[in-house]
C-alpha cells in the first residue's frame, strides 16, 4: 500500500513538472559590453608623453600621498579612510548586504520547531474542610522539521543574487573610498596653490605700493602728474581686492578639507604645504581593457549585472512546483502515572502555481527588464571610465606644457618688468609701460602657480582614472 502510494506521488510530480516546464517562458539575458580599444588615442598618448619624459614613468601605488612626495598628504588620506562620512555609509550599506546574504543562506536550511505543553485541573470537593485535588490530565513535547527542496535552484539563484549584491557593496565602497581620496589631494594641492598665490599677490602688492610711494614723490616734485598717482593707486587697490579673494578661497578649502577628513572645521587647522615640494608623478597608463578589472565603479556594476541575473532565474524557477518534506514527533501521556505514547509523523507536499501565471510572468519580465538595466548602466561606467582616461592622459600632458611655457613667460616679464621700472625711473618711458609690465608679471607668475597646480590634479585625476591601486 506504502509502496502504490509513493509511486503515484512521484507519478503526479513528474506530471506537475512536465506540465509547467512547458508553460515558463523563455527569457534572454543581456549580455554586458566588451572594451573594444586596444590602446588609448595618439592625441592622449603623444600629450601625456611629453609630461612623462620629465621622470621615470611609475606604476600606481596605494598610497596618493607618497607619489605626490607629501607625508602629510598620506596623513590626511588615512584620516579620511577611518572617519570620512560618505566611506562609513558605504560601509553599513555592506553590513545590509551581508545580513541580506545571510538571509538568503537561511532560505536554504531545514526548519525546525519544538514545542512542549502541560495542562491540568483543578477539583473543588463540595464538603466543607475536604481537601483541594489536582488531577493531572495531560502533558506533551513535540519536534518538527520541514524543509523546501529546492529542484529548480529558485532558492540557489537567490543566495547568489545576494552574494553578488554583497561584492557590489563592496567594491561601492572602494569607488567612494577612491573619490574621498581623490577629492582630499585636489583640495590638498587647491590650498598649496592658493597659498603660493596669495605670497604672489602680497609680493605684487608690496612692489606696487613701492611704486606708488615713489610716483607721490614725484608728483610732490613735478616730475609727475596726478594722473600717474592715480592709475598707480588704482593698480594696488585692485592687486589688493585679488589677494582678499585668494584669502576666501583659502579659507574654504580649509573647511572642505575637515569635512572630507571627518573633522568640525572649527577645530581644524592645517597650514598650507609648499606647492613647489609637490611633485606631480609620471603614471604608466594600463590598456584599456584593463580598467574592467581595475576600476571599482566597473566591478560593482559587473556584480549588479550577475545579481540582476540572479533574480531572473529565481522568478524563472517560480513557474515550476515547490516539494516539500516534513517530518515530526510527538510524546505526550495523559497522566503522570501513565506510560508515555509516541507518535511519529512524514509527510511531502507538492504545490505548484496554476492560477497565478500572470504574475509570476509579471515578476519575471520585471527581472528581465532590471537585468537589461543594470547591462546598459555597465555600458555607461564603461563608456564614462574610457573618456575620463583620455581626459585626465590629455590633461596631463597639456598642462605640463603649459606649465613649461610659462616658465619662460615668467622669466621675460621679470626682465622687462624690470626694466621698465628703471626706464620709467631715469624718464626713458611713461607710467603705462611699467604698469602694463608689471600686470604682465603678475599675471605670469599667477598663472605659473595655476598651472602647477593643474598639472598636479591632472596626475590625480588618472590617478582616479585608471582605479587607483589595483583592487
Amino acid at each position: 500500500m506504502i509502496r502504490t502510494a509513493s509511486i503515484r506521488f512521484r507519478a503526479a510530480a513528474s506530471l506537475a513538472v512536465l506540465a509547467c516546464a512547458g508553460c515558463v517562458p523563455h527569457v534572454d539575458l543581456e549580455t554586458p559590453p566588451q572594451v573594444v580599444s586596444t590602446q588609448w588615442s595618439r592625441s592622449a598618448l603623444g600629450s601625456q608623453g611629453g609630461a612623462a619624459q620629465a621622470g621615470v614613468q611609475q606604476p600606481l601605488s596605494a598610497d596618493l600621498g607618497a607619489m605626490l612626495h607629501s607625508a602629510e598628504l598620506s596623513f590626511l588620506l588615512a584620516r579620511a579612510d577611518t572617519a570620512n562620512t560618505d566611506v562609513a555609509i558605504a560601509g553599513t550599506r555592506i553590513r545590509q548586504a551581508r545580513a541580506l546574504l545571510r538571509n538568503a543562506r537561511g532560505a536554504m536550511l531545514p526548519l525546525i520547531s519544538a514545542s512542549a505543553g502541560i495542562s491540568g485541573s483543578r477539583t473543588r470537593p463540595a464538603a466543607v474542610g475536604a481537601s483541594r485535588a489536582f488531577d493531572f490530565s495531560n502533558a506533551f513535547g513535540s519536534l518538527d522539521v520541514a524543509f523546501d527542496l529546492d529542484l529548480f535552484g529558485g532558492a540557489r539563484a537567490g543566495r547568489d543574487a545576494a552574494r553578488s549584491r554583497l561584492r557590489a557593496a563592496t567594491f561601492d565602497r572602494e569607488a567612494v573610498r577612491l573619490v574621498v581620496q581623490s577629492e582630499v589631494a585636489r583640495a590638498y594641492v587647491q590650498r598649496a596653490a592658493l597659498a603660493a598665490r596669495i605670497a604672489i599677490a602680497r609680493r605684487n602688492v608690496t612692489d606696487q605700493e613701492e611704486l606708488e610711494r615713489i610716483i607721490r614723490a614725484r608728483v610732490a616734485a613735478g616730475d609727475a602728474t596726478r594722473v600717474d598717482l592715480g592709475l598707480q593707486t588704482i593698480q594696488v587697490r585692485q592687486l589688493q581686492t585679488d589677494a582678499q579673494r585668494l584669502d576666501q578661497a583659502l579659507d574654504q578649502t580649509r573647511t572642505a578639507l575637515a569635512v572630507l577628513v571627518g573633522e568640525e572645521a572649527p577645530r581644524f587647522a592645517l597650514p598650507p604645504a609648499d606647492l613647489e615640494s609637490l611633485s606631480p608623478p609620471a603614471i604608466a597608463p594600463v590598456l584599456p581593457g584593463e580598467l574592467v578589472t581595475r576600476r571599482p565603479d566597473i566591478r560593482a556594476a559587473e556584480a549588479r549585472i550577475d545579481a540582476a541575473g540572479g533574480d531572473v532565474r529565481q522568478a524563472r524557477a517560480a513557474f515550476f512546483p515547490s516539494l516539500s518534506l516534513s517530518a515530526g514527533g510527538l510524546l505526550q501521556t495523559a497522566n503522570l502515572s501513565n506510560p508515555l505514547t509516541s507518535v511519529v509523523s512524514l509527510g511531502a507536499g507538492l504545490l505548484a502555481p496554476i492560477f497565478n501565471r500572470g504574475r509570476l510572468r509579471g515578476n519575471l519580465e520585471l527581472s528581465a527588464a532590471q537585468q537589461a538595466e543594470m547591462v546598459e548602466l555597465y555600458r555607461r561606467v564603461l563608456l564614462t571610465s574610457l573618456a575620463e582616461v583620455e581626459d585626465a592622459l590629455s590633461a596631463v600632458g597639456r598642462s605640463g606644457e603649459r606649465e613649461t611655457l610659462l616658465v619662460d613667460v615668467v622669466r621675460e616679464a621679470q626682465l622687462t618688468a624690470r626694466l621698465s621700472r628703471m626706464q620709467y625711473l631715469s624718464g626713458d618711458a611713461d607710467l603705462q609701460h611699467v604698469l602694463d609690465a608689471e600686470q604682465r608679471l603678475a599675471e605670469a607668475e599667477d598663472a605659473r602657480a595655476v598651472a602647477l597646480q593643474e598639472r598636479l590634479e591632472a596626475a590625480i585625476d588618472l590617478y582616479k582614472a585608471l582605479g587607483g591601486a589595483a583592487v
